[in-house]
């Protein structure tokens, strides 16, 4: 593993609109929750600006934070993004409705304790399957980030394969994804609550550029080269999607 885990958290401040970049991120969170329905609009723009962040770093971009701009291209990049998401959590929510759904109601309607001890089985195995989704989500999107395919996004076989091989790399960026990067969405909670929503989207920037990182190793491309800091795209590999080439 040779995650450059300080370069995550501090790739954001090397861009010179970084401040304009955040601001604008940060508001776009807010604004989705005032508005209510607005989330429906900017959180996949934001996700999906989080995706191309996630293509920059890949492709070895030495300043992967984009602007902003060709917001219908990040909404639908930020919705497929989603479903691959959405897919990889399908064993929680079909955990959630198989059992602690038919829990809530037992323990509503009964108190023999049965609806009890379904709940704690039901927590126990969500509490496992979390674990697994936190490993392969970061795979599943980084392969839609860099193939633009959700088919290609949700190939398990494929998924598990890299897991397997590279299994000590994402256990680490799961563990930072919920433990840093958290900690950092939460600073924002001292700047009045509302600062939260900033500090939140740049915990995202540092989530996705991990995983992009990751991503970047399993495929292959740990040899630094042509004056990028993540090293150089996957030898024999397609060129990064939209318009980006390969520097060599």
């Amino acid at each position: 593993m040779n995650l450059d885990i300080g370069r995550a958290f501090s790739y954001v401040f090397e861009d010179q609109k970084w401040v304009m970049k955040i601001l604008i991120g940060g508001g776009l969170i807010l604004g989705g929750i005032i508005t209510f329905v607005g989330w429906l609009f900017t959180a996949p723009v934001v996700l999906g600006y989080c995706v191309q962040v996630l293509r920059n770093v890949y492709a070895g971009n030495p300043q992967p934070l984009p602007e902003w701009d060709n917001w219908g291209e990040r909404w639908m990049d930020g919705l497929k993004a989603w479903v691959v998401t959405l897919v990889m959590a399908l064993p929680l929510i079909i955990v959630a409705l198989v059992i602690q759904v038919p829990a809530s109601i037992l323990n509503a309607v009964s108190d023999s304790g049965a609806g009890t001890a379904l709940s704690l089985c039901g927590s126990c195995l969500s509490f496992f399957l979390a674990i697994g989704v936190a490993l392969i989500v970061p795979i599943a999107v980084a392969r839609y980030a860099t193939t633009n395919s959700i088919g290609n996004a949700v190939q398990f076989g494929e998924i598990f394969a890299t897991l397997r091989q590279n299994i000590g790399m994402y256990v680490a960026v799961a563990l930072l994804s919920s433990i840093v990067v958290g900690l950092i969405s939460s600073l924002g909670l001292i700047l009045c609550f509302v600062g939260v929503f900033f500090t939140a989207f740049y915990g995202s920037l540092v989530q996705y550029n991990l995983y992009a990182q990751a991503y970047r190793q399993a495929a292959g491309t740990m040899q630094p080269s042509y004056g990028s800091p993540y090293g150089g795209p996957p030898y024999g590999g397609p060129p990064p999607p939209y318009g980006g080439q390969r520097p060599f």
